[in-house]
């Protein structure tokens, strides 16, 4: 958005269960898989490719090239993914795959971009619930993700693209009658009839509005909830004011409750060309992030710097519209909880609040004006920024505002996670191009440029739905999730304007772990502590506190590597 739209707006497991686990891949039959299903999902496990399923359709040709099937194959290999250009051992070769073209019931294709609601449920939903149903996945599998050609964008029902115009949004928010979404958000409750009872009216079905994220601020991988009731229709009530906000009925019997059990989690490999996700696929594999090299970037404005009990006017701190959605003041709170966390160098931890235009972080890859930002030389790994939001825009040589593109100025760290408060930064997949009076920085963009992951908005999402840093930073970065874990963990809302792009199953391992610094987290390390101590959170003391990061991240990179092919 704009900064005056945004000012109207508010803001914008043992060894035996391994060996199980992989006698009982997908490879290995379906009845091998649920005789063995049960001694595959053992408590605390971490998420695992035979619990991902990659919905492409090969019939979706962009230039003449089947590109959702290009991905899947490069993804998850040629052998469950035939017809490809050339052959691909696949990156993650354990997960599921499911080409549309061959689905239940032979749905017709969709297109890239935009989708109406009807084809969404005929062509989207309802072939992966058939297809999940018939294989007796339904419970086991906890990922979907979509590939380049599938539509990210649900239209509106009775005014299809109303979630480009912020003006035109708020009236329709305002009388409760907001359906457009993601397809990811949709998807993500994917067992849920969410249009049932929908005829244009206000919150006559759950479609219209958000629906309060039960995996929000989780610091659990998704395995620790049951999907027992995944299946089972949810009681949600409408919170007052705006929107509505679909929450779980506090009267509500546990298997009408909401719970993060009940939710898939969806992520996209998506980017402008096939290339391009091929890139993000590759950074995303084996990730060692450099604590004391890489830059954590929060760039804001118009704030004090200060990390406010209370909502306030500041972008990063919206809690109006909906105030039970708000964590806190998200880009202090991560400045603060990472410099506390003492693994990250704090020199590298850079927060700005100022407006003007020489007070914007830039990175050394462009050509700018004399004077104009903050010069980012050092690999990032975090980029957070209000950028077409911020008023003081640096200027390109050329004259271009640096919020239009300042993602692509910078370099990258493996792994590099974007997140701007931008409400159309995830617009341009599937070809759609970029909104005439709001041409910010695309998060396709920001992944073609050496970018790993990414979440982003692809219609309006009001301020107080952003993704939250905290929690992307805290679980990824300083955690051992998931992408997929921690992209949903730091999401509000489902049912919404939000996609996470990036390889699910990815894992962040960390130098100050790394203790004997040979570019990976392994039993060697917790060896060379316990022969000398190391201070990994830079207390000034090495204890146990220490050894718990080292156990914490060694166990996850062990689990991690025992259960995924190489």
């Amino acid at each position: 958005m704009s900064t005056k739209q945004s000012q109207n707006l508010g803001g914008c497991g043992g060894l035996l269960l391994v060996a199980l686990c992989r006698a009982f891949s997908p490879a290995s039959g379906m009845a091998a898989f649920v005789a063995g299903a049960a001694w595959c999902a053992p408590a605390h496990a971490q998420l695992r490719p035979d619990q991902v399923l990659v919905v492409y359709d090969s019939r979706i040709t962009v230039e003449g090239q089947a590109v959702g099937r290009e991905v899947a194959a490069y993804y998850a290999g040629s052998r469950k993914v035939p017809g490809a250009s050339q052959t691909y051992p696949g990156v993650r070769p354990g997960v599921w795959t499911l080409d549309l073209a061959q689905a239940p019931g032979s749905p017709a294709a969709t297109q890239p971009g935009n989708v109406t609601y009807d084809h969404f449920v005929q062509r989207l939903r309802d072939p992966i619930r058939a297809y999940l149903n018939d294989n007796g996945l339904d419970r086991h599998i906890r990922c979907i993700v979509l590939t380049k050609g599938l539509p990210h964008r649900i239209q509106d029902t009775d005014n299809p693209n109303v979630g480009d115009f912020p003006n035109d949004f708020v009236n329709e928010f305002s009388v409760r009658d907001v359906t457009c979404a993601s397809v990811d958000a949709e998807l993500t409750l994917l067992w849920q009839d969410l249009i049932a009872g929908e005829n244009g009216g206000p919150a006559d079905s759950f479609a219209d509005g958000l629906i309060t994220n039960p995996y929000w601020r989780a610091s659990a991988p998704i395995s620790n909830f049951p999907t027992t009731n995944i299946r089972q229709a949810k009681g949600l009530q409408a919170g007052s004011g705006g929107g509505p906000l679909w929450t779980t009925s506090p009267t509500a019997q546990i298997p009408q409750r909401l719970l993060p059990g009940d939710i898939y989690l969806v992520c996209r490999l998506d980017g402008h060309t096939v290339a391009d996700v091929q890139g993000i696929i590759d950074r995303a594999q084996n990730l060692y992030v450099n604590t004391q090299t890489a830059h954590i970037l929060l760039d804001e404005s118009r704030s004090n710097g200060v990390a406010d009990a209370s909502s306030n006017g500041e972008l990063d701190n919206a809690g109006g519209t909906f105030g039970s959605l708000r964590d806190g003041d998200d880009y202090e709170l991560t400045r603060d909880q990472v410099t506390a966390d003492g693994r990250w160098n704090p020199a590298n931890v850079r927060y700005n609040s100022l407006d003007a235009f020489n007070q914007f972080f830039i990175g050394p890859r462009l050509s700018w004006q004399a004077n104009h930002g903050i010069m980012i030389n050092g690999p990032v790994v975090l980029l957070a920024s209000e950028g077409l939001n911020h008023p003081g825009q640096p200027l390109l040589t050329d004259g271009t505002q640096g919020g239009r593109v300042y993602a692509l100025s910078f370099n990258y760290a493996p792994g590099a996670v974007f997140n701007s408060i931008e409400s159309f930064n995830g617009r341009d997949f599937g070809g759609l191009g970029l909104l005439s009076f709001a041409r910010q920085q695309q998060a396709s963009a920001a992944l073609g440029a050496g970018m790993t992951f990414a979440v982003a908005n692809v219609w309006e999402p009001l301020a107080d739905t952003i993704p939250d840093n905290r929690l992307l930073a805290n679980n990824f970065l300083l955690g051992t999730m998931s992408w997929a874990e921690a992209a949903w963990s730091s999401i509000p809302a489902l049912s919404w304007m939000q996609i996470a792009v990036g390889d699910p199953l990815a894992r962040v391992q960390r130098s100050s772990e790394d203790l004997d610094a040979d570019g990976a987290v392994t039993v060697d390390d917790l060896h060379s502590w316990e022969r000398s101590p190391a201070d990994i959170n830079n207390s000034g003391s090495a204890d146990a506190a220490d050894r718990t990061l080292m156990l914490r991240a060694l166990r996850a990179g062990e689990r991690n590597s025992l259960l995924t092919p190489r």
